[in-house]
């Protein structure tokens, strides 16, 4: 959307509900960046605690839309909801009843009720990346024993090992996550083309800059959070394949359906991506949930 493109209105309040986990504060914010960029006039964004007294959030200006992500956020928003007369916006799958929201922002591989309310996302919402892809540059992210699914770090390696194979022009860099085998990256061999990294040993910004910077990303299946990252810089990602524990895995499903129409590769199909993935531009997922959001935003501005 361009300049002449850009919504006109007052400015325009937006409450953010948060319950302290960094990843629901994310969801969150990266829409807010996108409604953001989608509006002329200036936007006031104010972050509320969940557990925040009813006497502060009168003393604040009245909101036109309200977000929140994470079932801690829930009541509060539609508390204030109704106090204050402003549309209420959550993001992932509400532990209430669908109904009781204006928009309900769903990750593809989850199912709730639908009252025309519910819009299905591309796995959960990760703010507008700043991505420079260098063309040598390559990461894969390892991740570890789930609820979700089993590990096998023999099977791992030999991925690793194979995917910096098939790529020998790029060098890899390589990185476990708090939940891997603490002997995993030792596991490795040394390779001519890649860089072990231990999370223990990065910053809190370090994987994002990473990705930004990747030409190629590689995930295991158990690393939801960091495959939906790595899709929204709009470079072609892989996925190191591991085995389900049961056969309704929700976050398997949503693996395979981005597999079905080609939005990533699975090792099951060769360490070298196919070059005829579809890319969606990068942060192009946010900008249209940001969108949906629009009409209710109109709706709620005063005039």
């Amino acid at each position: 959307m361009n300049e002449q493109e850009k919504i006109t209105m007052t400015d325009v309040v937006l409450w953010v509900f948060s319950d302290g986990r960094k990843g629901h504060e994310k969801q969150s914010l990266g829409l807010v960046q996108a409604i953001e960029r989608l509006v002329k006039n200036s936007v006031e964004v104010c972050r509320i605690a969940v557990g925040s007294s009813f006497k502060r959030l009168t003393a604040m200006p009245k909101p036109n839309l309200i977000l929140g992500a994470g079932h801690a956020t829930h009541v509060p928003m539609l508390l204030s909801k109704l106090r204050f007369h402003a549309p209420c916006v959550v993001l992932m799958k509400p532990s209430l009843p669908t109904i009781l929201f204006d928009l309900v922002l769903v990750p593809h591989h989850d199912f709730c009720s639908n009252f025309g309310n519910v819009h299905a996302t591309r796995g959960v919402l990760c703010p507008i990346p700043d991505a420079r892809p260098d063309p040598t540059r390559g990461v894969i992210l390892l991740g570890g024993d789930s609820r979700h699914y089993h590990w096998n770090t023999d099977a791992v390696v030999e991925a690793v090992v194979g995917i910096c194979g098939a790529s020998p022009e790029k060098h890899w860099t390589i990185c476990d996550s708090p939940r891997s085998p603490s002997d995993l990256l030792g596991s490795l061999s040394p390779l001519p083309n890649g860089t072990t990294r231990q999370w223990r040993t990065t910053s809190e910004t370090f994987i994002t800059e990473l990705l930004n910077a990747s030409s190629e990303t590689w995930v295991t299946s158990d690393s939801v959070t960091m495959l939906y990252e790595a899709l929204n810089t709009g470079v072609p990602v892989g996925v190191i394949k591991l085995q389900t524990k049961r056969k309704t895995n929700k976050l398997d499903r949503g693996i395979q359906d981005l597999a079905k129409h080609k939005q990533v590769h699975l090792t099951s199909a060769g360490y070298s991506i196919d070059p005829e993935l579809s890319m969606m531009p990068p942060g192009q997922e946010l900008r249209r949930c940001a969108k949906l959001c629009l009409p209710l935003l109109k709706n709620g501005v005063v005039l």
